[in-house]
């Protein structure tokens, strides 16, 4: 089921967060101390608990385990994807597929022309899973800051 997470969810969002960016970037940035030291699930409780607002756009997908999550910003034609992670766990089970096509079906409803997002050009997993789902690479692109890597922003024309 997909639901508008709740300040509840926090500890569960930050926990599959934090894991998801774990494997998703350690091979790509070869920074185990970004990776464990920097990069903690209390962090991320923190941050949301002083900021509530942050979890206002969030969806999570809850079958009695929250197993995905992904938060959008509403701009004023456009939708844009901020995060968006599955438990490792529980990939390839369909989940970021609802989660995706949830957002796909509230931009279309609000009138919005677009939905965009950000993703590492080496994230090739997370590259192809967007294509599967029709966005293509615009062709903006920009580097990391503090990093050699190259951010790519893909849309899907509504």
């Amino acid at each position: 089921m997909l639901r508008k997470a709740t300040m509840q969810d926090v500890p569960r969002i930050a926990e599959i967060i934090v894991f998801g960016k774990r494997v998703a970037y350690r091979p790509i940035f070869n920074n185990d101390v970004v990776s464990f030291n920097e990069l903690q699930v209390i962090n991320l409780i923190e941050e949301y608990r002083n900021n509530p607002i942050l979890v206002d756009n969030m969806l999570v997908y809850d079958d009695g385990i929250i197993k995905g999550v992904i938060n959008r910003t509403f701009k004023d034609d456009a939708v844009e994807i901020r995060e968006f992670y599955v438990e490792p766990f529980f990939k390839g089970n369909g989940i970021g597929k609802k989660l995706i096509q949830q957002v796909i079906l509230e931009a279309r409803t609000s009138k919005r022309n677009k939905i965009f997002l950000w993703v590492i050009e080496d994230n090739l997993s997370a590259r192809k899973f967007y294509e599967n789902n029709g966005f293509i690479a615009s062709g903006k692109t920009c580097f990391i800051e503090g990093t050699t890597k190259t951010d790519m922003c893909y849309e899907l024309i509504l």
